[in-house]
């Protein structure tokens, strides 16, 4: 049955960031505590430098009292300083963390997705979301509680300063019930315009994962030009909405710093007049200007906090899209979990599927006797590819039922099945790794004999000893430094060193020149023994000692036969046959 490898709540961004934060509850307790201990001792403050105020206005100061001051402000710097060094390694640790589990989760929930998902998502698009709206999470679970935690020191600092003068206190206030109006719209905007800014993002990684990804073919068709001036317009586009956001952003500083500069002349200008008529202390009105400039970073990291929730907030919104997407083709209640494949008996009854509306297979009946090699052929297009891509249950069926070893494949638990097919696919991926991590993809623990084996037989060994760094060398990405053929070679090594129930070869040797073929397929012939092999390509050569050749035409099975026999029939095969030896006789002219 498919369960979830995630803690995310769908449609519900800030619970998610809090149910990943649960483990690490404790970190978050203790940092909070020390950053309240490093609010209230910085609050001693005013109180210090108004004893030093008043022992000079009463003529009461001595150098004792002096060194006793100096030695507080020492000690609350040192103590606010140490707190401040635990709070961040304790919290920033802690939303590290949070961010790791995130990540993976995300990874993993990718892997579970089925075929139909990356057919209309893009690469670039996945890439930004666990890229750019990851770390906007982890700035708002890090710097974010942070700066939430020493918003603390405003209502502090505020009760402090009405204790001063509360007369005071509340004609600084005057400026700040007018521009909370102007702060709600600001945050409103910021967070509908994140939520472009990401979403812009995403549309330009995608263009660059798809342009480096296909370098060759950009460079091979002369038009570098024409896609530079694409991304440009489209980096001018993400430019366009950073500046809009960026705009306001810088708009929400300065309004928080007028009113922090129209608190100051207020207490100045009316505090001073307090202090000539005799109405406030003058030591009561210098801790108020103390405790009053303590409020200028809260005030002024207010707005920063507020960038870091709409961006944190938009970009775990963003990632839960992801979380949200459930694998169409997953294990269910139905899976009989202790089944393997033994024998690979495959059998078609009536199956039909459709993929976007669009008629792919169609009443599809046909059995695959264990150890039986059977041989899949038909024009571009006609659905060879579908055949497998069913068997291996990378979609589900939407009429009929394909069956392994007389089970329901939608009954086999999809690790077993997988493991019991190796699959060579027509566009050959390699992994920027050694060629002895790809021939070992699917079977790390495999010994060098087993190696040399699978090497031998996909007829690679004389490609490798030519190598400078022989199995070890590294591959480009993609495999970039090996040919065609050698990327086709190498990844019926990696299907042949798996051992697997059953051999799909999806028009595998299409790029190996006609002399390595027949090479290959002999070793073949004694591994297809051994095994279930479907054998699916363009060239008759390849497919005439199949035990069974199925010919397919628009989606169903129009012939079926061994060599000799399709072609007495003079059908399709047979026509497909005679333009192949027409083909290899022009070539040789």
């Amino acid at each position: 049955m498919y369960r979830p490898e995630h803690k995310a709540i769908p449609g519900r961004p800030f619970l998610t960031i809090l149910r990943y934060n649960r483990p690490y509850l404790k970190s978050y307790l203790i940092g909070g505590i020390l950053s309240v201990f490093f609010v209230v001792i910085g609050l001693g403050l005013p109180f210090i430098v108004r004893g030093v105020v008043r022992s000079f206005t009463e003529g009461q100061v001595t150098m004792r009292l002096l060194w006793l001051y100096f030695a507080a402000l020492i000690a609350i710097a040192v103590t606010t300083g140490f707190a401040r060094y635990w709070e961040r390694m304790l919290i920033i640790r802690a939303s590290r963390k949070c961010e790791y589990d995130l990540r993976n989760d995300y990874f993993r929930h990718i892997q579970t997705l089925s075929q139909d998902f990356f057919h209309r998502t893009q690469t670039g698009d996945l890439m930004a979301r666990a890229t750019n709206d990851l770390n906007y999470v982890r700035m708002f679970i890090g710097p974010g509680i942070m700066g939430t935690i020493d918003m603390i020191q405003l209502p502090l600092t505020l009760a402090i300063l009405a204790w001063f003068s509360s007369r005071l206190l509340l004609y600084t206030l005057i400026p700040l019930p007018f521009v909370s109006i102007i702060v709600y719209f600001i945050i409103m905007y910021m967070h509908r315009q994140s939520q472009r800014v990401q979403a812009q993002y995403a549309d330009l990684t995608a263009q660059v994962q798809e342009n480096l990804a296909g370098a060759r073919v950009v460079q091979a068709y002369g038009i570098g030009e024409r896609e530079t001036e694409s991304f440009t317009a489209e980096s001018e586009s993400y430019m366009r909405e950073n500046v809009k956001l960026a705009a306001v952003m810088s708009l929400a500083w300065p309004l928080i710093g007028l009113i922090v500069g129209l608190m100051i002349v207020l207490v100045l200008w009316l505090g001073g007049f307090m202090v000539i008529n005799g109405v406030l202390a003058l030591d009561d009105f210098t801790g108020f200007v103390v405790a009053m400039l303590l409020l200028l970073w809260p005030l002024v990291e207010f707005g920063w906090i507020l960038t870091l929730y709409q961006r944190g907030i938009v970009g775990m919104a963003r990632m839960n899209d992801i979380f949200r997407e459930k694998p169409s083709v997953r294990d269910d209640e139905d899976t009989q979990q202790a089944f393997t494949v033994t024998r690979g008996g495959i059998r078609f009854d009536t199956v039909s599927f459709s993929y976007d509306s669009r008629a792919v297979l169609q009443d599809l009946d046909f059995t695959i006797l264990p150890g039986q090699t059977v041989a899949i052929v038909g024009p571009t297009g006609s659905g060879k590819t579908t055949v497998v891509s069913l068997i291996m249950r990378e979609y589900d069926v939407n009429a009929g039922t394909v069956f392994i070893d007389d089970l329901d494949v939608r009954r086999i638990p999809l690790r077993a099945l997988r493991q019991a097919v190796g699959y060579v696919p027509q566009d050959t991926f390699l992994f920027s790794e050694s060629i002895r991590e790809n021939i070992t993809f699917g079977k790390p623990d495999a010994t060098d004999e087993q190696i040399r084996y699978a090497c031998e037989v996909a007829q690679l060994t004389e490609t490798i000893d030519a190598l400078p760094g022989g199995i070890d060398t590294l591959l480009g990405e993609r495999g970039v430094n090996l040919s065609g053929g050698q990327k086709q070679r190498l990844a019926i090594a990696r299907a042949v060193i798996a051992d697997p129930k059953i051999l799909i070869l999806d028009d595998a040797m299409s790029s190996v020149d006609t002399q390595t073929e027949e090479k290959i397929l002999e070793r073949l012939r004694l591994v297809m023994e051994q095994r279930t092999s479907i054998i699916i390509s363009h060239r008759i050569s390849t497919v005439r000692n199949a035990d069974l050749i199925l010919v397919v035409d628009d989606g169903r099975i129009v012939e079926r036969g061994s060599h000799e026999s399709l072609l007495a029939l003079r059908g399709l095969y047979a026509d497909l046959h005679e333009r192949q030896l027409l083909e290899e006789e022009l070539e040789h002219l």
